[in-house]
């Protein structure tokens, strides 16, 4: 269900159309973080002029000496035109790799280097971010170029090519080649999504890369990166009346071919399915599982159901259950988390990333890697922790201890005024009056173990989970997964303590109960042809 809704007021543009038990005492509870100063609260600017188009203006001034620019368009990859799957990513980042105004590619990148700025291109299922960051005694150099990238990209056929084939080679030798987890996470996704805005890769398919043209390029950019759809987030110290000079020049973003956006329709799970993606040379195991839910920033399970999804495996965190039991108590592997929402890691960190809100939501657990002789006991082990979520929920002294540690740890998400300014954005894609995580944080307060368990059993229900596997030896996995053989678990120079190793007779024959007409088996080259 869609809730979404505009709070923010309109700067009119000048012209246009319109886990379980105590973590092991290796691994300590975090302290309780020092908080991040207080953000200075979004200020909502509005130009009055009585025009056509407009642009969602956000302002969080600061004296900090730094200045970011975030201008998120509603668009990305659902926007894909049938055939011409890719042509937004593609679009989006010829504008930033193709050169702009007067400058190529190259001569851009000389001027941005003594600048120390930062600017890239981001693009997901429903929003495309172009970031710029820059000290402020630069900011005028750089906004040229910023500016230019936005207004006036070269897009010419030379570049074109290039990033093309750039596209091209990520879909077909990056993510099935050498990156089984995100190649594990997009196969979920066309799972998930099947016959669905959402259901290829923002890079594409292959066919459709094969088919664009550079005037599909322009036509797209028209269409969907327009003044209309666009909200501007300014943060830092920039100078007076920037903001209105920014929003002016975005105002120019305006076309006949501006296309107002089409809704998506929810995504529906059927019985539980595996898919298992044959790759002969891979050395591991990755394994997505996951299914669509209708809770979303704003519903009033999601506070509830994000407490229950960071108890059975936060990112990057031994608090999650999933991670103790998998990870730290029989070390098969490097990592095991629960998501509520569709989540990216911002950079190298463990944080999420801004700018990545979607309409339609989903669930997930990752499991990486895991050997494959490991493999099939994985899957059972984190099958048996989600259903015991579900079935039996959370303790109050369950619920207490992770509600304290996400209270200091969620406040870390705002340590950068960069993130601050995305989220904010994000509020208002999801029609949130009051920011994301301060309601989170209140909401939890209030919340009690009945309260959360019965949520969980509302969203979650392991009957429905989807599983997409990246595997060698795929056929005879299958075979092992269907027909629901014991799979030991076998430690070599490890030791265990007794309560392990009674799970692992329990686990060891836990039925999957997949039939072997649900679990298919996807040969590499197929996947997002």
């Amino acid at each position: 269900m869609n809730r979404r809704r505009t709070v923010l007021a309109l700067v009119a543009a000048l012209s246009g159309c319109g886990g379980g038990g105590p973590l092991p005492p290796e691994y300590p509870a975090m302290p309780e973080p020092a908080a991040p100063p207080a953000p200075t609260p979004a200020v909502v600017s509005s130009v009055v002029e009585p025009l056509r188009d407009a642009v969602r203006v956000l302002e969080q001034r600061s004296a900090s000496p730094v200045v970011t620019v975030r201008v998120v368009f509603d668009a990305g990859s659902a926007d894909d035109p049938a055939g011409r799957e890719g042509v937004t990513a593609l679009g989006a980042q010829l504008m930033v790799e193709g050169g702009a105004g007067e400058r190529t590619y190259a001569q851009i990148t000389e001027q941005l280097f003594p600048m120390a700025a930062q600017l890239s291109v981001g693009v997901d299922r429903d929003q495309t971010v172009f970031l710029g960051r820059v000290h402020r005694d630069r900011l005028e150099a750089f906004y040229e170029i910023f500016r230019d990238v936005l207004l006036r990209p070269r897009m010419q056929s030379e570049d074109f090519e290039r990033l093309r084939t750039q596209a091209q080679t990520g879909l077909t030798l990056e993510l099935r080649g050498n990156d089984d987890e995100a190649l594990g996470k997009e196969t979920l996704q066309a799972m998930l999504f099947p016959a669905h805005p959402y259901g290829h890769p923002t890079l594409g398919t292959e066919q459709g890369l094969s088919r664009i043209g550079l005037d599909d390029v322009r036509a797209q950019r028209a269409r969907v990166f327009c003044a209309g759809r666009a909200t501007l987030g300014l943060a830092g110290g920039y100078p007076d009346g920037f903001a209105a000079r920014v929003a002016h020049d975005l105002g120019q973003l305006s076309s006949e071919a501006c296309a107002g956006r089409a809704s998506v329709p929810p995504a529906e799970a059927g019985d539980a399915q595996i898919w298992i993606v044959s790759k002969p040379d891979a050395s591991s195991v990755a394994v997505s599982m996951g299914m669509p839910v209708d809770v979303e920033r704003g519903d009033p399970d999601y506070p509830a159901i994000v407490l229950a999804t960071a108890w059975l495996g936060q990112h990057r965190q031994f608090v999650g259950r999933l991670m103790q039991s998998i990870r730290e108590r029989r070390g098969m592997n490097y990592g095991d988390y629960a998501y509520p929402e569709h989540f990216e890691q911002d950079g190298w960190g463990v944080f999420p990333r801004p700018n990545v809100a979607r309409r339609v939501q989903h669930f997930s657990i990752w499991l990486r890697p895991l050997r494959p002789d490991q493999a099939h006991f994985g899957i059972r082990l984190a099958l048996a922790e989600f259903r015991a979520l579900v079935e039996r929920g959370l303790t109050e002294d369950e619920l207490t201890r992770i509600r304290s540690y996400l209270e200091g740890y969620y406040a870390l998400f705002l340590q950068t005024e960069s993130r601050r300014l995305g989220f904010a954005v994000d509020d208002a894609f999801y029609g949130q009056d009051v920011p994301w995580l301060e309601a989170l944080r209140a909401s939890w307060r209030g919340l009690s173990a009945a309260d959360v368990n019965a949520a969980i059993r509302r969203h979650l229900d392991p009957s429905r989970l989807q599983m997409a596997i990246v595997a060698p030896d795929a056929e005879a996995f299958a075979e092992r997964l269907a027909s629901e053989q014991a799979s030991p678990m076998v430690y070599e120079g490890r030791s265990v303590g007794e309560d392990v190793l009674a799970q692992d007779r329990e686990v060891q024959g836990l039925r999957i109960g997949v039939p072997r007409e649900r679990i298919r088996v996807v040969p590499l080259d197929e996947l997002f042809r």
